[in-house]
């Protein structure tokens, strides 16, 4: 039983058992169908406004001079937007999960650098099982 208890410490260590941390703050990070049909929100840039409002304030970020700095990444169903202002262009009757990915996962996700990270948006009719794949850019 120890050793069970040792390994199990140890796989949680390596990051190879998702914490409950972890999961939340991945479900922080996702906005689902659910919570996309209880808002009044007519847009997708207003439904992260009213619910997620610091994944837009990350987009404003500024480099060392106080200038601004990089720009968030914006996918819909896997083709990369021009940016985080074709949000309020995309009626939220047809998404079915919008997620956000800090900047780590969306190099190790989408294969694309960004110092913000990225915006993700998944319409009912291309939303895939696993939200892990890859975004191909347009």
């Amino acid at each position: 039983m120890k050793k069970l208890a040792w390994l199990a410490a140890v796989l949680l260590c390596c990051g190879m058992i998702a914490s409950p941390a972890s999961a939340q703050r991945r479900e922080r990070n996702r906005i689902r169908a659910a919570e996309i049909q209880a808002s009044n929100a007519a847009s997708v840039y207003e439904l992260i406004q009213s619910r997620r409002g610091m994944w837009l304030m990350r987009n404003q970020s500024t480099d060392m001079s106080g200038q601004g700095g990089a720009a968030m990444l914006v996918f819909m169903d896997g083709a990369q937007l021009e940016g985080v202002e074709d949000l309020r262009q995309i009626p939220v009757a047809g998404v079915q999960l919008i997620e956000f990915l800090t900047p780590g996962e969306t190099e190790r996700r989408l294969g694309k650098y960004t110092t913000v990270g990225a915006i993700r948006v998944m319409s009912r009719d291309d939303t895939p099982q696993d939200s892990t794949h890859a975004a191909h850019p347009r």
